[in-house]
């Protein structure tokens, strides 16, 4: 609860930067969705997110309309959720993944985090509940190179297969980057710090999955990269960014770009029961 005063204060105290208004799609209104944290659309139909709360829920991912309603839980047998913070998808050899990111570390108390990697289902809107079996989740085990960190971003390169995490609470928020490994591997893989950027407190980030823009957010701005697709990703990202129009959330913590490259959309926790809602953005 303390954490969730001190972001209220935190927005207080913001200082003036460039703001618009979103579309608001729809209101979050299920019980079991209070502190959405990440957000990544559904690969088989448009108009559709997967979400997910980050701490305190069960290892569950939710599938909601362009309303913001509930339609399906997807639960993840065998998996301790302990800080999920964002997610993402990726395709590989034809089919679609979905990667949740455990990488939540507020009090650095743990030294290895975990990405869980599974297949996307394709759901039947008339099922509310499936589980995805233990063993069709691949365990990504990370850890940092040189100290413990909290981070709340992440997302996939569709082209090369190669996953960045941006961290939260560095003074200039710090990018690392690994390969997504194979099905199944269970290695270890040790993450080295490759580029600061000039902003704090990231929670999500995103990239279109034509790989031409990147978005990374945090609590009071969102920034926009656009790339040449010949353009190495830490290339791009160490260039001047554009802040674009966002209007300020609750606690929005989640971004991501819709399937068709049109639009972005953010969504928020609801700390202190206040309301959040489905935002969509022209960018």
């Amino acid at each position: 609860m303390i954490n969730r005063y001190i972001t209220i204060l935190f927005l207080l105290v913001l200082p003036c930067t460039i703001f618009g208004q979103g579309q608001k799609l729809g209101k979050v209104i299920s019980s079991g969705l209070t502190e959405i944290s990440g957000i990544t659309p559904y690969s088989y139909e448009h108009g559709y997110f997967w979400v997910h709360n980050d701490s305190g829920d069960k290892a569950q991912v939710y599938l909601m309309d362009s309303t913001a309603s509930l339609q399906t839980i997807i639960k993840l047998d065998g998996v301790d959720a302990i800080d999920c913070e964002d997610i993402a998808r990726v395709n590989r050899d034809g089919q679609s993944y979905l990667l949740v990111a455990d990488i939540g570390n507020n009090t650095k108390n743990r030294e290895v985090l975990h990405i869980y990697m599974f297949p996307e289902p394709k759901i039947d809107f008339n099922t509310k509940e499936i589980t995805i079996a233990a063993d069709e989740i691949t365990k990504i085990a990370i850890k940092y190179a040189d100290k413990r960190r909290d981070a709340e971003a992440i997302f996939v390169d569709q082209q090369n297969q190669e996953v960045y995490i941006v961290s939260k609470r560095d003074f200039r928020a710090t990018v690392f980057s690994f390969p997504l490994p194979a099905i199944g591997s269970s290695e270890l893989i040790i993450l080295e710090p490759k580029l600061t950027l000039p902003f704090t407190f990231t929670t999500s980030a995103d990239m279109s999955l034509d790989g031409r823009f990147i978005l990374i957010k945090n609590l009071s701005n969102v920034y926009l990269w656009q790339r040449e697709l010949s353009e190495p990703i830490l290339t791009t990202l160490a260039k001047p960014f554009k802040i674009i129009p966002y209007e300020i959330e609750p606690q929005g913590e989640a971004i991501c770009f819709d399937s068709m490259g049109r639009y972005f959309y953010t969504i928020s926790e609801r700390p202190l029961g206040l309301d959040s809602y489905l935002y969509r953005y022209n960018y």
